[in-house]
């Protein structure tokens, strides 16, 4: 038994595995070999190529939006320090006794909206650079879009440093003619050194 496996084995060996399969056969072996060559060469060489390529890309395009976010971010600095140098002045400029709260309170009554307001709460946030953020949130309702325009260019204020920061509107519920608007109002006010207040 165990000469006759070995005499077939000489035989294939001699004849050769290739050379007795048919024309067609030989084809499609040899397009399977083609295919498996092109595979494993693919997650050999090009696979790894193409993530190291699409990595490197994803890098440089963080790379590139940071550059333009830092951009961005400089340029509103220096228009932030420009802005605090001319702060500065106006505030100094501005009459020692002014009030955020007051001065709302006035212009309301100027443009006859003052029994339209529901509620005003004032805060206080402490900034860089000496200066402190004096805020009113404040709600009205059923105020005309007249009554809003004139509020609202008679409430900002470049001399008195008043800047609107935000502003919510929508219609009333009851009349939808009539509006109901949320203001957050801000100024700024410069930080008075405990030793200068006691002087004072």
């Amino acid at each position: 038994m165990t000469k006759t496996i070995r005499r077939i084995v000489t035989r294939i060996g001699k004849i050769g595995f290739v050379e007795r399969l048919e024309k067609r056969e030989k084809i499609v072996l040899a397009a399977g070999g083609l295919f498996v060559f092109c595979f494993v060469l693919y997650l050999a060489v090009m696979s790894p190529y193409f993530e190291a390529k699409g990595k490197l890309e994803r890098s440089l395009q963080r790379k590139q939006n940071d550059l333009v976010e830092a951009a961005i971010l400089q340029k509103e600095y220096q228009q932030l320090k420009d802005l605090q140098g001319g702060l500065a002045t106006r505030v100094a400029q501005r009459t020692p006794q002014f009030s955020l709260f007051s001065f709302i309170e006035n212009m309301a009554a100027v443009v006859r909206v003052k029994n339209r307001v529901t509620y005003m709460k004032p805060s206080t946030t402490e900034l860089d650079d000496g200066f402190t953020e004096s805020a009113v949130e404040m709600k009205m309702e059923e105020v005309t879009l007249a009554q809003l325009v004139d509020f609202l260019s008679k409430i900002e204020s470049l001399e008195n440093v008043v800047i609107i920061k935000r502003i919510a509107i929508q219609k009333n519920k009851k009349t939808s003619d009539l509006l109901d608007v949320v203001l957050n109002i801000i100024t700024f006010e410069k930080i008075v050194p405990k030793d200068e207040d006691q002087q004072v």
